[in-house]
C-alpha cells in the first residue's frame, strides 16, 4: 500500500491485511477473504451464508457534527465522554454512503440499538436529500385537487425532452396556485419506534434508489411511494416491512424466516382488506401501491409464489373499478399511469403468462405505451418498446397453442394455420430488429458512459427477444446457427453489463435466454461465470439463484443442445411462478 494515502492510525501495530475484515467463514477456515460484498468468493463456491463480523467501536478524535446531526453511531445512548466521539466502524458497504452501490446518503439510524432518535435528526434527513429534492419540486402533500403535479421537472430538461414537439410542454405545466414552501413539512401518519424509523430510512436510502435504472431525479417512485407513506399508514408499514426484511436478511437467503417483517406485512394486509370493503379512488390507489410494492419486493428476492398471489389480488381489485385497467389512465392521473406501467411490465415477464396469457390484452398495454410515451418509467428505462414486443410474442404464443389444442383441423388446415403464424412471427421479428430505444430516457442520462451502458441494455433485450421468438414460436434448439449467432452477440454484451452496478438487477430476462440458447460447453461455462458474478454481487437475496437452477435443469435435459426445452414448463414442474422483471 502506498504511503501517500493518509489514514487514521488505530493502533501501533496496524497492518492492512485482507483477512482483518474478512467474513466469519474465511476467518474460521484461516483463509484469505476477497471481501466481496455481500458474498465473498469462498462462501459462493461452498454455497455458504456469508456473514461479516459485527461492527466494533473505535475512537475518533475531533469528529465534527455535520448539519447539526451526529454522524453514524454517535448517539448510542451512552452520553458524551471527552472531546472525541465513539462511533461504529462498519466493515461492509451496507451502512456507508458509497456511490458504487447506488447509496446516496449515509444512514443515521441503526436497528437494534433501541435508543432514542437524536433531537436534531429530522424525518427529512431520514428520507434523504435526494428524495427530498424530488418531492420539493412539487409536493404531493399539498392540498392540490389532483396529483397531476407529480412530474414538475427542470425547465432546461423539459426543453431538451420536448425539442421536437413543443406541445408536450403542456403536460408539465407549472401550478403557481400551489406553491411549495422551501421547508417541506414531513409528518408520518403513525408514531414509529426507533427500529421502524431505521427500517424506513433503509428503504428510502438503500432500496428506493435501486428501483430506478435512470438517474435519481427521474425516480418517480420517490414521488409516489414516500409521499403516500406520509399520508397512508398501509404504505408506510409496507416500506418499513421491506426495509426490515432487506436489512435483516441482506447477507442471508430469502428462505430465512423474518417474523418481524412478516408482522408488518400482516398489518398491511389487514388494512387492505378493510379498504376493499368500501373502495373509492384514494383507497384504490393506496391498495394498488401496497400490492405492487409487495410484488416488487417478492420478485426482487427470487420468490416463486407469494408475488403471484399479490399480483392476482391487484388484478381482481382493478376489475372492480369502472373501466378496469383503463381506470388507472383515466382517473388516476400521472401516478396511475406509472403504476399501470409497473403492472404491465411484471405481467409480460411472468412465467405463467407464457401459458395463460397476460391478464389484460396486449392492445391495452399498447394503448398504455402510447398514452405514457412522454413519461419515464424508472424500472424499464429505454427498453420499454422491447417489453411491449415481448408481450406481443407472449400473445402470439398463447394464441398458437390454443389453436393447436382446441381446433380439430385437417392436415391441410393445420399447415395453413402454422404458415400464418410463421408470417406473423416474421413480421414481429422485423419489429424487434428495427425497434428504437425510448429516447426520452436516454436524454436524461448523466454521462457518455451511462449512455453506452443503456444502449447496450437495449441491445441485450433486443437480442433476447429475437431468441425468445425463435424458441417459443419456431421451436428452434440452441444448436441452430441462427440461434448460436444471436447467443454469441448476447453473451458479449452481457459481459459488459454484468459489471454495471445500476443495471445488474434488470438482467433476469436476458440471462435466462442466454442460458437457454447456450449449447457448447465453453459457452455454458461462460454463462455459469456470469450467473456466479451476478449472484455474488446481488447476494443470495436475489432472483438469479432461481434462474440459475432453471438453466441448469434445462442443460441437464438438453445436454447436446439439439432440443428445444420450454423454460416455463420447467418452472411449472418445480411448482414455481417466476417473474423476470427483477
Amino acid at each position: 500500500m502506498s504511503d501517500g494515502i493518509s489514514k487514521p492510525v488505530r493502533s501501533k501495530h496496524a497492518k492492512a491485511t485482507r483477512s482483518r475484515h474478512g467474513c466469519i467463514n474465511c476467518r474460521r477456515r484461516k483463509k484469505k477473504c476477497d471481501e466481496i460484498k455481500p458474498i465473498c468468493t469462498g462462501c459462493l463456491k461452498r454455497h455458504m451464508v456469508c456473514v461479516y463480523k459485527e461492527p466494533k467501536k473505535v475512537w475518533r478524535r475531533g469528529k465534527k457534527v455535520k448539519g447539526g446531526v451526529e454522524d453514524e453511531g454517535a448517539d448510542d445512548g451512552r452520553g458524551d465522554e471527552g472531546e472525541g466521539e465513539e462511533v461504529e466502524e462498519e466493515d461492509g458497504e451496507e451502512w456507508k454512503a458509497d456511490s458504487s452501490d447506488g447509496v446516496l446518503s449515509p444512514l443515521l439510524l441503526h436497528p437494534g440499538h433501541h435508543n432514542k432518535v437524536h433531537s436534531e435528526i429530522s424525518l427529512k434527513q431520514i428520507v434523504g436529500q435526494t428524495v427530498l429534492d424530488i418531492m420539493e419540486k412539487n409536493s404531493p402533500l399539498d392540498t392540490a385537487p389532483s396529483p397531476e403535479n407529480l412530474l414538475t421537472l427542470d425547465s432546461e430538461l423539459m426543453d431538451a425532452l420536448c425539442e421536437n414537439d413543443p406541445s408536450l410542454l403542456s403536460l408539465f405545466a407549472p401550478h403557481p396556485e400551489n406553491p411549495v414552501p422551501r421547508s417541506l413539512e414531513v409528518r408520518l401518519p403513525v408514531d414509529l419506534s426507533y427500529d421502524e424509523l431505521a427500517y424506513f430510512e433503509y428503504y428510502c436510502k438503500k432500496i428506493l434508489p435501486d428501483l430506478s435504472i435512470l438517474p435519481q431525479e427521474f425516480n418517480y417512485y420517490s414521488k409516489i411511494y414516500v409521499p403516500l407513506a406520509f399520508k397512508e399508514k398501509a404504505v408506510l408499514y409496507t416500506l418499513v416491512g421491506w426495509g426490515c426484511r432487506m436489512c435483516k436478511n441482506r447477507n442471508l437467503s430469502y428462505q430465512v424466516e423474518n417474523g418481524e417483517a412478516d408482522q408488518y406485512v400482516n398489518m398491511v394486509n389487514t388494512i387492505i382488506d378493510a379498504n376493499n370493503h368500501l373502495l373509492d379512488r384514494d383507497k384504490f390507489i393506496t391498495n394498488f401501491v401496497c400490492y405492487m410494492l409487495f410484488v416488487c419486493m417478492e420478485i426482487s428476492y427470487g420468490d416463486t409464489l407469494r408475488w403471484s398471489h399479490y399480483f392476482t389480488c391487484c388484478f381482481k381489485m382493478i376489475n372492480r373499478m369502472p373501466g378496469d385497467f383503463k381506470y388507472l389512465l383515466t382517473q388516476c392521473s400521472v401516478e396511475g399511469t406509472l403504476l399501470a406501467e409497473n403492472f404491465a411490465y411484471f405481467d409480460v415477464l411472468a412465467s405463467q403468462s407464457n401459458e395463460n396469457g397476460t391478464f389484460y390484452p396486449i392492445s391495452d398495454y399498447r394503448e398504455l405505451f402510447s398514452f405514457s410515451r412522454n413519461i419515464h418509467d424508472p424500472l424499464q428505462g429505454c427498453v420499454r418498446p422491447i417489453i411491449l414486443l415481448i408481450g406481443e410474442i407472449v400473445s402470439l404464443l398463447v394464441e398458437y397453442n390454443a389453436l393447436n389444442v382446441s381446433l380439430d383441423l385437417t392436415e391441410c388446415d393445420m399447415y395453413e394455420t402454422t404458415a400464418k403464424m410463421m408470417e406473423r412471427s416474421e413480421e414481429l421479428d422485423r419489429k424487434i430488429k428495427f425497434a428504437r430505444p425510448d429516447l426520452t430516457c436516454l436524454q436524461s442520462l448523466e454521462s457518455q458512459e451511462q449512455l453506452e451502458y443503456h444502449l447496450t441494455l437495449f441491445e441485450v433485450y433486443q437480442l433476447s427477444a429475437q431468441i425468445y421468438l425463435r424458441q417459443v414460436i419456431r421451436k428452434l434448439p440452441p444448436i441452430v446457427p441462427e440461434v448460436e449467432v444471436l447467443g454469441y452477440n448476447l453473451r458479449e454484451d452481457m459481459k459488459i453489463l454484468v459489471g454495471c452496478k445500476r443495471l445488474q438487477k434488470s438482467l433476469s430476462f436476458p440471462m435466462l435466454l442466454l442460458g437457454t440458447s447456450s449449447a457448447r460447453k465453453e459457452d455454458r461455462d461462460c454463462v455459469k461465470g456470469l450467473f456466479e458474478a451476478l449472484i455474488q454481487s446481488c447476494g443470495y437475496l436475489s432472483g438469479y439463484q432461481k434462474l440459475w437452477i432453471v438453466v441448469e435443469k434445462i442443460w441437464e435435459l438438453n445436454s447436446g443442445g439439439t432440443l428445444y426445452v420450454d423454460w416455463f414448463k420447467v418452472t411449472r414442474e418445480f411448482g414455481w411462478r417466476l417473474n423476470l422483471g427483477r
